[in-house]
């Protein structure tokens, strides 16, 4: 197996205009940069977080976004830069160096009624590669394929504004080597079937319709067409069907707003802001944060309820929460979002007996 370096950080992959857009960022709060705490030099550098324009890993994603699902071969990639753009010898300094994807496909699987038809080749923008002092190391997202040369995948397509084609999102990239979903390149590694679906076996969410690539591990794609054949599109997704992926999301979202995302409802929570928040009112933000925290943050889900209950089982009394889940919920809303959120503790509550100042939770002691 290759060495993954972490980056902690945002990893932003946006699935518009037909490409999987990725900006790199390389602090690892280690004391240096990324390539410092990993010696491989040929190892892979592996994002922390991304997010994307439409969802893209359940079987309501893709029925409700996605135009075709097809498999696919990766046979050639290409470095691409853009011109006049600075190379990281001339500026010293560590640089992200983008990467196109060839694509042949090989078999149809599925198609949206009224579905455009997919061209026989694909080319779109995937990871591509962390350069610093003459080191070119790859770069992968999390919980997605990188698209490697040679091997094979079952990907869901859609067509953007532009006309261009490109995988529906991260999570509609499911490594297909030997027949077997599940088998082949993930996160830049050669993986089993078995180990693939394990990994998605951890980040199950009770309450979340099961991602697709856990539900068609070790299977065929067949066995991907017959969830989606059974599979029913978000309602008012089903009727903006003329609208490309990313405009009909905004639809389902609501009325062209953007989609509430886990660190933009946590933002509040921020000390900087000084919100006033009452028992009852941070459990509803609590609450919904664990209805926001993905198939990868199963813990945090958990932390977060587990708190928002004790609080609002404490009728408005802050200190009978329950103080594990509250660091719990307070570290992953900081690792997640770099948010300072203080000891996360309600900061609007009932002047006492003694006619002092309520707790203030959103400063640190």
């Amino acid at each position: 197996m290759t060495t993954r370096t972490k980056i902690a950080g945002a990893v932003l992959g946006a699935a518009v205009a037909g490409a999987l857009a990725l900006v790199p960022l390389t602090d690892d709060h280690s004391g240096g940069d990324a390539e410092s705490s990993n010696a491989d030099s040929s190892g892979v550098v592996l994002g922390s977080s991304e997010k994307e324009a439409v969802p893209s890993f359940t079987a309501t994603d893709w029925v409700s976004y996605g135009d075709r699902v097809a498999v696919v071969r990766v046979t050639a990639e290409h470095e691409r830069r853009d011109p006049g753009e600075e190379t990281g010898e001339e500026t010293g300094e560590e640089e992200y160096l983008s990467r196109t994807v060839d694509l042949q496909v090989r078999e149809l699987v599925w198609a949206r009624s009224d579905a455009p038809a997919l061209p026989s080749t694909v080319s779109f923008t995937a990871d591509g590669w962390q350069v610093k002092d003459g080191t070119k190391k790859e770069l992968a997202s999390p919980d997605t394929s990188r698209l490697e040369v040679g091997h094979d995948y079952v990907i869901t397509f859609a067509r953007f504004s532009d006309g261009a084609w490109s995988p529906l999102g991260s999570g509609g990239v499911l490594p297909y080597d030997h027949g077997r979903i599940g088998e082949g390149e993930f996160q830049g590694e050669t993986v089993t079937a078995d180990a693939y679906r394990s990994t998605w076996e951890e980040r199950l969410v009770p309450g979340d319709e099961e991602p697709m690539a856990f539900r068609t591990a070790g299977k065929p794609a067949t066995g991907v067409q017959g969830i989606l054949r059974s599979a029913t599109p978000d309602a008012t997704a089903a009727r903006y069907f003329a609208l490309d992926p990313a405009a009909r999301y905004e639809k389902v979202a609501g009325a062209g707003e953007p989609a509430d995302t886990f660190c933009s409802v946590a933002a509040p929570l921020a000390v900087s802001e000084d919100s006033r928040l009452t028992p009852d009112e941070l459990a509803a933000v609590l609450t919904d944060l664990a209805g926001l925290a993905g198939p990868g943050g199963k813990d945090d889900a958990s932390a977060l309820r587990t708190y928002a209950t004790s609080l609002e089982a404490g009728a408005g009394d802050s200190a009978s929460a329950d103080d594990t889940a509250r660091k719990a919920s307070a570290a992953g809303i900081e690792r997640k979002c770099g948010t300072d959120v203080g000891e996360l503790l309600p900061t609007d509550t009932e002047v006492d007996a003694e006619g002092g100042a309520g707790t203030d939770g959103g400063t640190k002691g």
